[in-house]
């Protein structure tokens, strides 16, 4: 499936600063997530990656160069159409969605261990 290159858009100074300090705090919380299996590591490195598309030509020429990249940022694109007050809401779901998944991980980790003793 081709997808069409999107028109990247040059952000505001103010947008970049902001852009640049979430996409460290997206990879900070990313990483810890990577570690620890209650925070969804993948989505919070994926947003950070959104982020960096949306600040950075060369970062969104070279992801969209990516088929898996660029389908998924095509698929985030998809929400542009809904209201700030929803993207949250969406955005919440999927992060408590992620936490709930983590902790039934950690639970049945959990019981698994407690059986081996």
């Amino acid at each position: 499936m081709h997808l069409p290159k999107p028109y990247f858009r040059p952000l505001p100074f103010a947008y970049k600063v902001i852009g640049v300090v979430l996409i460290a705090l997206f990879l900070l919380i990313g990483l810890v997530g990577l570690i620890l299996p209650i925070i969804p590591g993948l989505l919070f490195l994926f947003l950070a990656l959104y982020v960096l598309t949306r600040v950075s030509r060369r970062a969104a020429a070279y992801a969209h160069s990516q088929p898996w990249v660029s389908r998924n940022l095509h698929r985030l694109n998809a929400t542009d159409n809904l209201s700030m007050g929803e993207r949250v809401r969406l955005a919440l779901l999927v992060v408590a969605r992620g936490v709930v998944k983590g902790a039934q991980w950690c639970i049945g980790a959990l019981k698994s261990e407690s059986r081996r003793h």
